[in-house]
């Protein structure tokens, strides 16, 4: 049987939280409910990932952890979440799309979120890593990436070319970043060669670039028949209850399962413990 070095598995949780739903959702898709169904969602993570003695990453919107009624404010849960080994980052501030907004605005998010998650984390704790909303490839223009869909397109708009970012996440006391992009020639020629990404320092930052969304076989079969060095596996909490989907609790069970049962040397980690 070959064998295979430690595999080290970063799974990341886009957890929206209801400010998150309301500005990436259509009006007539909102359903008020939903919040609380994310919400029991990330608790049923929690027990899948404490059962296994496994850790993960929970990407939160700062909105979220400002005091509030819940379910639209959960400060106790996000404490709750970290006081169990959970690495958090920020989601942003309100969910907001980097490529529409100015320099100005995207700082003020990016301390604002970092501040309201940091004030309910455990002391020994504090919010390194930043997750852009909405799960898509954006321009990055010294990567040949260039995405129409963004609609804030650059240079019209600075913040929509990545590399506009990683200033801001510096000046903020960030040192890590997920993202996706897909240069023009691999969308022409449809050639990626790492599923789910690479992990790589730019300008002072660690780049979680081009994760994998989900948990179907494509990516297990990814995974157990490749030797990367990392794998970023990314989902959405509330996705759990849609079983036909790729993310739902069934397909996550089974993808903890597979992994753990493989007799490979699996790791999950979080995107903290890849920093120096």
């Amino acid at each position: 049987m070959k064998t295979f070095k430690t595999k080290k598995i970063i799974l990341i949780w886009d957890f929206d939280g209801g400010i998150g739903q309301v500005n990436s959702t259509y009006p007539y898709n909102f359903h008020f409910e939903n919040f609380e169904t994310e919400i029991e969602n990330v608790r049923f993570i929690l027990q899948v990932l404490r059962e296994n003695a496994l850790r993960s990453c929970f990407a939160i919107t700062g909105f979220s952890a400002e005091p509030g009624p819940y379910p639209l404010f959960f400060p106790d849960l996000i404490s709750e979440i970290a006081s169990q080994g959970h690495e958090i980052a920020s989601h942003s501030w309100k969910h907001e799309w980097i490529p529409l907004f100015t320099e100005k605005q995207v700082s003020k998010s990016l301390f604002r979120s970092k501040k309201a998650l940091d004030a309910v984390l455990p002391t020994s704790q504090s919010v390194v890593g930043f997750v852009p909303p909405h799960n898509r490839p954006m321009t990055w223009i010294s990567k040949g990436a260039y995405s129409f869909g963004d609609r804030g397109l650059y240079p019209l708009f600075k913040m929509g070319n990545l590399d506009s970012v990683f200033p801001l996440l510096k000046e903020q006391g960030y040192r890590w970043i997920r993202i996706s992009h897909r240069s023009i020639a691999s969308k022409l020629f449809k050639k990626f060669s790492n599923l789910t990404g690479r992990t790589y320092f730019h300008r002072g930052v660690l780049v979680l670039e081009n994760h994998y969304n989900g948990f179907d076989t494509k990516v297990l079969d990814h995974i157990l028949s490749t030797s990367y060095d990392t794998y970023t596996v990314s989902a959405h909490p509330f996705m759990l209850s849609l079983a036909h989907k790729n993310e739902s609790k069934a397909a996550f069970v089974h993808f903890i399962e597979t992994l753990l049962q493989s007799g490979q040397s699996i790791q999950f980690v979080t995107p903290k413990d890849l920093l120096p």
